[in-house]
């Protein structure tokens, strides 16, 4: 074979280049698509779980006359720094899957584990009055988790509810969302009397902001006790 069909059975530098660039333009156009699609399956398998979370809390309350109840740390399991509890008082949603198994697992792992801790939202902004600091590490397992709070009709937004070990008022479970920080609700502006829908909504995520955008996954249930109705109102309206 000669030199020169040797030259026209080789690719030519240009040629090469041309391949690379168009493999290079497929990536940058496949891998976003990817990702979105990738958090868009995680959003709706935490709604999912939520639903199912639900299922159990409802049940729950037809046999107790009540929610779970729930923690300052709006965790739904013990956390690993809790000193052992004969009373079980720090057992959260775990009570969902024993001594009575409404669910299988009270503990579903939240696909977005948060990385940060947000700070405590305004009630008529949502904005966040503080920038969120890194999870300390001894609270790294309760993140773990999907989040939960609960309402008293008696003690209007406190979480830790009374001896009963119960709330009569509204339960909010929620994931992270894609932004990984996770809102704190026990305590804060978002379930008091004065909070706004408006300044709710900018705490929920909502996809049309963008796939990975500010905000975490809520669900509701009960009924409001005066003193959370904005926030209420705002996730029943998400689809």
């Amino acid at each position: 074979m000669s030199v020169n069909d040797r030259k026209r059975n080789a690719f030519t530098l240009i040629e090469l280049l041309i391949v690379v660039a168009i493999i290079a333009i497929l990536a940058a156009i496949a891998v976003p698509n990817f990702l979105e699609a990738q958090t868009r399956s995680k959003v709706s398998r935490a709604k999912a779980d939520l639903r199912t979370l639900a299922t159990g809390i409802e049940s729950y309350r037809v046999d107790f006359n009540g929610y779970p109840q729930a923690n300052p740390f709006n965790t739904s399991s013990r956390r690993e720094s809790d000193l052992p509890d004969p009373a079980n008082t720090k057992v959260i949603l775990e009570r969902l899957s024993t001594p009575v198994a409404y669910l299988t697992n009270g503990l579903l792992a939240d696909p977005f584990s948060s990385l940060f801790r947000s700070g405590t939202p305004n009630s008529t902004t949502g904005a966040i009055d503080s920038p969120p600091p890194s999870v300390p590490a001894n609270e790294v397992y309760e993140n773990r988790f999907y989040k939960y709070t609960a309402t008293t009709t008696i003690s209007g937004v406190t979480a830790i509810l009374g001896t009963a070990n119960k709330a009569d008022g509204i339960w909010v479970g929620w994931s992270s969302g894609p932004d990984t920080v996770r809102t704190q609700l026990a305590g804060t502006g978002l379930l008091s009397s004065s909070a706004t829908v408006a300044a709710t909504l900018n705490n929920i995520y909502d996809p049309t902001n963008g796939t990975v955008s500010q905000g975490d996954v809520f669900r509701v249930g009960g009924a409001p006790n005066g003193r959370a109705e904005a926030f209420f109102t705002a996730v029943q309206s998400q689809p």
